[in-house]
């Protein structure tokens, strides 16, 4: 969970990037579900104070929180190797 709320935050962070002028794209919505999901809900602001998620994201927003999860999650979610006995070397049993 802490992944996706830190990729809601780098979002959010190009987000304002754009409102400062530094960025391009900030009227080129990726989609908007505003109708469907109300920003002043109890839910609209639940969504927004844990994932950062709003109704209405940029292009960009939407590139960059997909660019940074998904490989993050591949990595996350990808099985550690273990070392097996004859890669591990040799403990010593005896006592110095």
């Amino acid at each position: 969970m802490l992944i996706v709320v830190a990729a809601g935050v780098l979002a959010y962070g190009f987000h304002d990037l754009q409102e400062a002028g530094f960025l391009p794209g900030l009227h080129t919505l990726a989609f908007d579900i505003s109708d469907t999901v109300a920003a002043d809900s109890w839910y609209g602001t639940l969504l927004k104070g844990v994932f950062n998620f709003q109704p209405d994201p940029t292009v960009l927003q939407v590139v960059v929180w997909g660019l940074y999860l998904v490989p993050t999650m591949v990595f996350f979610l990808a099985p550690q190797r273990r070392s097996t006995p004859a890669d591990s070397p040799a403990r010593s049993t005896t006592a110095r």
